[in-house]
């Protein structure tokens, strides 16, 4: 597991600690209740981590280093030239 991975963790952690803080902070953003304020938060900081996890992550790089190794400097497409 890479390091950057660990950033999955953010949003469970953020949506299962909101109840406990909801009940002390208990008051009205942007005339929603905090929970549901909380909520939406998160639901849009996670779209922003995954898209730094798939950014960092590494794999679409490794991937296409495969596949450029495998098909060699010779590859012919099969077009006319």
């Amino acid at each position: 597991m890479k390091p950057v991975h660990c950033l999955a963790a953010l949003p469970i952690a953020a949506f299962y600690s909101g109840g406990w803080l909801a009940e002390h902070v208990g008051t009205r953003l942007a005339g929603l209740p905090f929970l549901m304020t909380w909520n939406i938060v998160w639901l849009l900081l996670t779209s922003a981590i995954m898209v730094v996890m798939f950014r960092f992550d590494g794999s679409r790089e490794a991937a296409r280093h495969a596949a450029s190794t495998a098909q060699g400097p010779s590859h012919h497409d099969g077009a006319a030239s």
